[in-house]
């Protein structure tokens, strides 16, 4: 084989395997980096749902408007003794 012949077949291989690698790779590293973003926009909305529910879990009284011993039966005060001599 002559040396032109050798340049024709193996320099386009050579080249072509290097591309291949170097795309690769260039691709994996944009891919992992995505998914990490698109993971921690995950992260975040998991952590933001959990405060406003525990915020909620926090304060029972939030979601009523009514005051629990507005309607309250009995008086403590009627008949109490003020005066123990009478």
């Amino acid at each position: 084989m002559n040396q032109t012949n050798y340049f024709k077949f193996i320099v386009p291989v050579v080249v072509l395997v290097v591309g291949l690698g170097v795309g690769y790779s260039y691709g994996t590293i944009k891919g992992v980096q995505a998914g990490v973003a698109k993971e921690q926009k995950a992260e975040q909305a998991k952590k933001d749902a959990a405060v406003k529910e525990a915020a909620k879990a926090a304060n029972p009284f939030e979601q009523t408007n009514k005051n629990p011993f507005n309607q309250a039966p009995v008086n403590p005060f009627n008949n109490v003794k003020v005066n123990p001599f009478k």
